[in-house]
């Protein structure tokens, strides 16, 4: 769900849903909106960027634009440098509980389960006791 309000700003009066707004539009229109301007400010720059690549805007909106395959399709995870993403730590986490829950976090230990879980739960703990 988009606001009106948001998309009035940046594509004019009339387009108060994503299912009114053209789906061959290929530029922002001209309008003396702040949000507006500084859209086009943000796609002026990027075009300057490219170089001689030229920039348009393509619509995809969820369930109303193929070009919404395309877009997901492009979308990568950012590992963080290989570091353990949010979603990771917290499986990581709950694993951890369960397994201390359970009584088998010492038949694991030795296999390296719980590395580094100790000072998860030691912080949760204090979290908890504050």
């Amino acid at each position: 769900h988009v606001s009106p309000n948001l998309l009035e700003d940046l594509f004019g009066a009339g387009n108060n849903s994503l299912a009114d707004l053209d789906h061959n539009l290929s530029s922002l229109p001209v309008l003396e909106t702040h949000l507006n301007a500084q859209a086009r400010n943000l796609i002026a720059y990027w075009s300057s960027v490219r170089g001689s690549k030229a920039l348009t805007l393509q619509l995809a909106r969820q369930g109303l634009d193929g070009a919404e395959y395309e877009f997901a399709r492009l979308l990568v995870e950012d590992r963080n440098n290989e570091a353990q993403s949010y979603v990771d730590w917290l499986v990581h986490l709950h694993r951890g509980i369960q397994l201390e829950l359970s009584g088998q976090r010492k038949k694991e230990e030795g296999e390296g389960v719980g590395a580094g879980l100790e000072g998860a739960m030691a912080g949760l703990s204090n979290l908890i006791g504050r």
